[in-house]
């Protein structure tokens, strides 16, 4: 059962839409990771979401009930920021306990529910420090407790591990996942990181220029993606113009025998570098010569220049050296394939 549907959501800042025309939902208790570049609309998603702004066009619903026009206080929705935004005159208890205490809660109910979150947050002996006696990890896992001391419906996220170093993001990735599930949350995050979306997410939702470009679990968005932006997105990727006809893919001086069916046509092939395979060269195979080599943990990454392309393929065997004339195998089984033909 959908938590969240939004239909035909609309905003526009002077004139240019920021979000163009959204429709999705997000199923009950779901982990879902907004992904797209800078100024996609991302941020845009979460503050209509949250209250903090009302679209231009179409609504929210949120358990089945309308809140387009509700304030944010009323939606029991809570918004984490990219920065903490911790009070600096209060202490890390009174911090958590704040929205409780715009409750109307009791100060021994506070005390004890900052209490039992710094605890989960693997926080127990700060509760009577100040912000700034605090690391940005620390900020950010306080932060996420005063959110969740409010025991909201819907907990939205945006890009809340952007400011640590690599060891903390992968702490706070691990212990978000964690909370999301024993909590049982309908969580929206936003991130510019794919491989984080990737092993958080239930499914991944793609925004480009304000537009939803795909909705889908991981697997699919990375092996199955409808369009080249989406595509390019994650992983890396050649792009390779051709014909394709009857099973055939022909493109600078090669033909290959593939599975894609599509109509007859201009085309655009998709190759991730993890499928193509760097060999001896071999007859009726697509050889060229290693132009660069990196080494990027357990594997190399080689560029090849065949003719006027240039390919970039990964690699185990280290023998293959700059200047070697090399062949590529690759996996067409695993290729992705574009129209390049109008209205196709």
């Amino acid at each position: 059962m959908p938590d969240i549907v939004l239909n035909d959501l609309t905003k526009i800042y002077k004139d240019v839409p920021a979000l163009d025309s959204i429709s999705m939902e997000v199923a009950d208790g779901e982990f879902m990771v907004l992904v797209g570049h800078s100024g996609c609309g991302k941020t845009t998603l979460l503050r209509l979401l949250s209250g903090l702004i009302q679209p231009d066009r179409g609504s929210i619903r949120i358990a089945g009930n309308d809140v387009t026009c509700v304030k944010a206080e009323k939606r029991d929705v809570v918004l984490v920021f990219q920065e903490s935004l911790l009070f600096p005159h209060l202490t890390v208890e009174d911090n958590i306990a704040f929205g409780l205490k715009m409750q109307g809660c009791s100060q021994k109910k506070r005390k004890q529910k900052a209490q039992e979150l710094l605890k989960l947050m693997q926080l127990p002996d700060i509760g009577r420090r100040y912000p700034a006696q605090l690391s940005g990890g620390q900020q950010q896992r306080v932060a996420l407790a005063r959110a969740l001391a409010l025991e909201p419906k819907v907990m939205l996220l945006d890009e809340p591990l952007a400011n640590l170093d690599p060891r903390l993001r992968d702490d706070l990735r691990e212990l978000i996942v964690k909370l999301h599930k024993k909590f049982r949350m309908t969580t929206i995050m936003v991130t510019h990181d794919q491989n984080e979306a990737m092993v958080m997410a239930d499914r991944i939702a793609v925004l480009m220029d304000g537009k939803l470009l795909q909705i889908d679990k991981p697997y699919d968005i990375y092996n199955k993606p409808t369009s080249r932006d989406v595509a390019a997105l994650f992983g890396q990727c050649n792009f390779i113009t051709g014909y394709l006809e009857d099973g055939v893919f022909d493109t600078n001086g090669y033909r290959f025998t593939v599975s894609a069916l599509k109509k007859p046509g201009r085309v655009e092939a998709c190759i991730r570098t993890e499928h193509i395979k760097l060999v001896r060269p071999e007859k009726n195979m697509p050889t060229g010569v290693v132009e660069d080599k990196k080494y990027v943990g357990g594997q190399s990454l080689f560029k090849v220049n065949i003719g006027s392309l240039s390919i970039l393929a990964k690699a185990n065997n280290f023998d293959f050296y700059t200047g070697m004339k090399v062949g590529l195998r690759i996996d067409w089984s695993q290729v992705f394939f574009s129209s390049l033909e109008s209205g196709k």
